[in-house]
């Protein structure tokens, strides 16, 4: 869904619509002050006019020092990432007897270990 943007005059986050003579009268005014003159000039009514009639989007959040590289939530993942082998593995190779040859020999390995340990504790009586 996306946000409709703000505008420039609200009153509790709803648009007042059309800016008043008055309310761009004392913006002129203000544009002048800053500029340290007393009566608001031509450029200074415009200036006012499109400041509070202008049409504004949130500005993006700030991003901290070293989140620079951080992934947007939505950003597509077609953008970023790289691509992986995707050929199936040779067919002389399975996979899951290998992965079991593994597993034996390690719990074989953990059980010598702990027999071991077990004759260092005993000796030590």
């Amino acid at each position: 869904m996306k946000k409709k943007p703000r505008g420039r005059i609200e009153v509790q986050g709803k648009g007042v619509g059309a800016v008043s003579d008055q309310l761009l009268m004392q913006r002129a005014r203000d544009l002048a002050q800053e500029d340290g003159r007393t009566d608001p000039t031509e450029t200074d009514f415009k200036q006012a006019l499109a400041e509070l009639s202008a049409v504004s989007e949130d500005p993006p959040p700030e991003v901290p020092p070293g989140d620079e590289d951080v992934t947007d939530w939505n950003e597509s993942p077609d953008t970023t990432g790289h691509a992986v082998d995707t050929r199936p593995p040779d067919e002389d190779v399975d996979v899951g007897l290998e992965l079991v040859e593994e597993g034996v020999d390690e719990a074989d390995e953990d059980q010598r270990r702990a027999a071991k340990d077990e004759d260092l504790s005993e000796r030590e009586r």
